[in-house]
């Protein structure tokens, strides 16, 4: 394996990404065999299988929320939530459900909530489990006879992001980091009847902790790298920016929008494109087995 890694980093000059991807896939194909037996774990988790049942109509089954909406609007988080782990476990009758989760994410979206991002985009790996557009790049490089868990981490403290993409479970996986920054409301409210409503609104914003949706972060991607086997790593000289528009927020799961193409000004290719919307599920609710390295 050591052997592999040197070849590979005098390599990693002259040759794309893709086809370093690929060159990789084979050493694990060949010096990791056992990877075509992994068996997806059943969760033993209890809030996870509560979230499975059916979908309950009473107020007093709805958890408490740092989000600020209606009693509807909760009840179809927790649908779409539901739904989105029954995807994740069972890949293969995805597309079964995929009209039924887009209805649920156009309805929040339309609900416009706010959000707090102290409890809503800081913390764990979200995982991205389902997506409406053209396929992202973290999509197709993940080979299919295996598990690979994809998503984001944000930390508000320092205002720093990781992207996480397992092309091989994690014995193969690409890690992208950076800054991220607040852009701010995409359409700030105005009341044409008051000329200091606008003044008036960020004021008020500032006193509170909630943000409007849609709100627009810009993410810079510095610097991204392989890893194999969480033993070697291989460092890609990849940089780029790119917009992260929110357009739902909860404690449990989040919808964004990529409004343009990612622009990648150094190495590798478009991340996403324009138009992208992908739902993201906080990664314990969906594998109860992650253990966070990021």
């Amino acid at each position: 394996a050591e052997v592999a890694i040197l070849l590979l980093t005098r390599l990693a000059n002259t040759m794309s990404k893709s086809t370093m991807i690929q060159l990789l896939l084979v050493l694990v194909a060949a010096l990791c065999p056992g990877v075509y037996c992994f068996v997806n774990p059943t969760s033993n988790n209890a809030i996870r299988k509560k979230l499975l049942q059916p979908p309950t109509r009473t107020r007093a089954a709805l958890a408490p929320s740092a989000v600020a909406t209606s009693t509807s609007t909760k009840q179809t988080s927790g649908e779409l939530l539901r739904l989105l782990i029954q995807k994740a476990d069972v890949p293969k009758e995805g597309d079964a459900l995929n009209n039924q989760i887009n209805s649920l994410v156009q309805a929040l979206i339309s609900s416009k909530s706010s959000f707090n991002p102290s409890t809503c985009i800081d913390g764990p790996l979200f995982a991205s489990i389902h997506f409406i557009g053209n396929t992202p790049l973290w999509e197709k490089i993940g080979a299919g006879v295996v598990r690979n868990i994809k998503g984001q981490k944000y930390t508000l403290d320092d205002s720093t992001f990781t992207n996480y993409a397992e092309i091989w479970g994690d014995n193969l996986c690409l890690k992208a980091v950076g800054k991220f920054s607040e852009i701010g409301p995409v359409q700030p409210v105005v009341d044409s009847n008051n000329p200091f409503s606008s003044i008036t609104s960020l004021f008020a914003n500032k006193q509170s902790s909630l943000l409007p949706t849609p709100y627009d972060y810009e993410a810079r991607v510095t610097g991204a790298s392989i890893s194999l086997w969480n033993k070697f790593t291989l460092n890609l000289t990849i940089e780029g920016t790119g917009t992260v528009r929110v357009l739902y927020a909860d404690e449990n799961l989040r919808i964004f929008l990529s409004p343009t193409d990612t622009n990648v000004t150094k190495g590798a290719g478009d991340w996403e494109s324009e138009g992208l919307i992908v739902v993201q599920v906080r990664v314990g609710l969906v594998y109860d087995d992650w253990v966070d390295n990021l």
